[in-house]
């Protein structure tokens, strides 16, 4: 059974094995990958090599398999000390052009004579799983029986989904960090077991751009995940419409906290954005407040692709993004979006016509603003269905899908669960 857990505030899930103590949850047991690893067996950076790292704690050595690759995906460095965290497990994984990519590793503990060890308490935590608008990392964690799982999800940057007793997170933000470093608890997560010997590690992306190499990292130290107060903001919807040679840019939100105004940032490679207005207020809309920004610019004219973002900022100074907004300015023609069935149950059908072979990403957006469902794949020129199922665990309600091709968003449709 497939169960999301996101967006709830401070998550601690899953059984609580007996004896845990929460100082065990927050510190765990350490271990140090600073040193150079030894090929064992296969070829290396392949699919099958084994590679042993030595005393890796005291009387410990670490023994790490490279167990599969999919959608492309290769090792281009098996760990890499000149991160931010040497001691960390820090593979370099490299991602094909519109593709979603992962690769499996397998991390075994054991003793002098290579039998395995049993660790008391072993605490990994999946670091810096961020992005851009065409990138979203994906890390997954495994140590195959119940877990305690600890992350800062009302940062609303990480999907996590537990099937069985894999915890993957998915970076939904589209925000850059630079580094690979702790510092940033909001693209990470700790999964915690006691009396454990050995545990998968998935790293990867979906690419929906050029090719790509990101930086990976496992740190094995647990963290305090200390939830910040209540978002600010709560958004019902943010979106942008093409007039002319001008985008216009409209959000409503729901709640405002001590919310002092909005910042529109923009850019045109998806990376580097810079501030082009200030919105002070809005005007309201029963219980809801709408906003809206006009850009002008006549910069517009020469582009194809412009990137959004808005910075939410408190009475205190303090910042929070939206996510990412994709438009396309000279828009592809003949795209039409139609869903069926709408209202729908558990299953939903999106057709378009698509112009061009690539890949095609559908999101699906709650009132909130918050991505509860997402799907990838390849695509051909011509008539295009595609299916989402299990939707049936949705709340009932009025959700937007967003349909992008090639990273680009082509248009959107509201969609109402029954």
């Amino acid at each position: 059974m497939k169960t999301n857990f996101t967006f709830v505030k401070y998550i601690v899930l899953s059984v609580l094995i007996l004896g845990f103590s929460l100082q065990s949850k927050a510190d765990g047991f350490g271990f140090n990958f600073n040193s150079t690893p030894t090929l064992l067996s296969g070829s290396s950076l392949a699919v099958g090599a084994k590679y042993k790292f030595n005393n890796v704690a005291s009387g410990t050595d670490a023994i790490v398999t490279i167990v599969s690759a999919t959608g492309g995906a290769t090792v281009t460095i098996l760990d890499d000390n000149t991160t931010t965290k040497p001691e960390a497990f820090s593979p370099a994984i490299h991602i094909p052009a519109f593709s979603t990519g992962m690769v499996e590793f397998k991390i075994e503990f054991v003793n002098g004579s290579g039998n395995l060890k049993i660790i008391d308490t072993l605490c990994a935590t999946a670091m810096d799983i961020d992005g851009n608008s065409t990138l979203h990392e994906m890390d997954a964690l495994d140590m195959g029986g119940s877990s305690i799982l600890t992350y800062l999800s009302n940062a609303l940057e990480l999907n996590v989904v537990q099937t069985a007793t894999q915890y993957l997170a998915t970076n939904i933000a589209g925000i850059e960090y630079s580094g690979v470093d702790t510092a940033a608890k909001n693209v990470m997560f700790t999964l915690t077991r006691n009396n454990v010997g050995s545990f998968t590690y998935k790293a990867g992306a979906a690419n929906l751009g050029a090719a790509i190499t990101r930086q990976k990292g496992i740190y094995f130290k647990g963290f305090n995940y200390v939830a910040a107060g209540p978002l600010a903001v709560k958004y019902s919807s943010f979106d942008a419409t093409v007039v002319d040679q001008s985008v216009v840019l409209k959000w409503i939100t729901e709640e405002e906290i001590n919310s002092n105004h909005f910042e529109v940032e923009r850019s045109f490679d998806g990376t580097h954005f810079t501030t082009i207005a200030l919105v002070l207020d809005g005007f309201e809309n029963g219980s809801k407040k709408s906003y809206q920004f006009k850009d002008n610019s006549t910069e517009l004219k020469t582009a194809s692709v412009v990137y959004y973002r808005l910075k939410e900022v408190d009475n205190n100074g303090q910042g929070t993004y939206t996510n990412i907004l994709v438009v396309k300015l000279k828009a592809k023609e003949g795209v039409v979006i139609q869903t069926t069935p709408n209202p729908f149950t558990e299953n939903l059908n999106v057709r378009f016509t698509a112009t061009e072979n690539g890949v095609a990403l559908i999101n699906v957006v709650n009132n909130n603003g918050q991505q509860v469902l997402s799907k990838l794949t390849d695509i051909t020129k011509g008539y295009v269905t595609i299916q989402l199922n299990g939707l049936a665990k949705l709340a009932p309600g009025m959700y937007v899908a967003q349909l992008n091709v090639n990273g680009v968003v082509i248009g959107t449709q509201k969609i109402i669960k029954n």
